[in-house]
């Protein structure tokens, strides 16, 4: 029998979010609370992010809750497909990335601000250097804020 996931929530607890973004211009479209269980988020604000897009919940103060990954990220490239079935389907960049993203999130009565986030690679060490890693507060330091809203879930 497996073990239970620690940091699962209570049904009922959770928020599902569903964003669009236009290159880094990010709109919430709609939030609801929803019966499920959440499992694969950081309750450990402590701990650094690693690189990529998150959604994080925030409390009355503004204190993270928890973050979740943004699943497939905000992409900058496209997937082509060719007019013939037998070629292959290729990625090509693009300028201004579009799309739009949904995520759910524990914490629905203490959720005051949900952000999303973008938490860079970090600097690579110089070589030789053997100096102590970065601080996890360095790296939620280095963490853009693409855009905050507020939870309004009635």
């Amino acid at each position: 029998m497996s073990e239970p996931d620690e940091t699962a929530t209570p049904p009922g607890s959770a928020v599902r979010f569903i964003f669009e973004y236009d290159g880094d211009d990010v709109r919430l479209v709609s939030q609801q609370r929803v019966d499920v269980a959440v499992t694969g988020f950081d309750l450990h604000q402590e701990r650094a992010l690693p690189p990529g897009h998150y959604v994080e919940v925030r409390g009355t103060d503004g204190t993270p809750l928890a973050a979740v990954p943004v699943r497939g990220e905000l992409g900058s490239s496209l997937e082509v497909f060719p007019e013939d079935p037998g070629e292959p389907i290729t990625r090509t960049e693009v300028d201004r990335p579009r799309g739009a993203f949904t995520v759910v999130l524990p914490a629905a009565d203490l959720a005051q601000q949900v952000a999303v986030l973008r938490v860079p690679p970090a600097a690579r060490p110089a070589e030789g250097d053997t100096g102590p890693a970065p601080a996890p507060s360095e790296a939620r330091a280095r963490a853009t804020e693409l855009a905050t809203f507020p939870v309004e879930l009635g």
